[in-house]
Formats: structure tokens, sequence, C-alpha cells
């Protein structure tokens, strides 16, 4: 069983990394706004759902 403390970091680790690479692909390519938002809020769902699921 892992602290939920330990559980929390992860998730914000995860989701700071989903993050940073949907804006890092935002500022190579020219995405418009609408397309990289709504990625943007998927990838952070996924991240912390994935997290959460895992760590059961």
């Amino acid at each position: 069983m892992i602290s939920p403390f330990k559980k929390m970091i992860i998730m914000v680790f995860w989701m700071s990394t989903a993050a940073g690479l949907i804006i890092g692909l935002d500022s190579l390519f020219e995405i418009p706004d609408e397309v990289s938002g709504v990625a943007y809020f998927i990838c952070i769902g996924i991240a912390a759902s994935g997290t959460l699921n895992y760590y059961k």
C-alpha cells in the first residue's frame, strides 16, 4: 500500500510531464489553441486517472 502523499506527488509529476509535453509540442508546431487546449486537459486527465488506477 502506497501512502496518499506519495500517490499525490507521483500524480502531480505525471500531470506536469503530460502538460509539459503538450506545451512543448505547441511551441514547436503551430497547433491551433482549440486543439492544444483540448489535448492539454485530456492528457492531464489520462495521467491523473492512470496514476489513481495503478496505485489502487
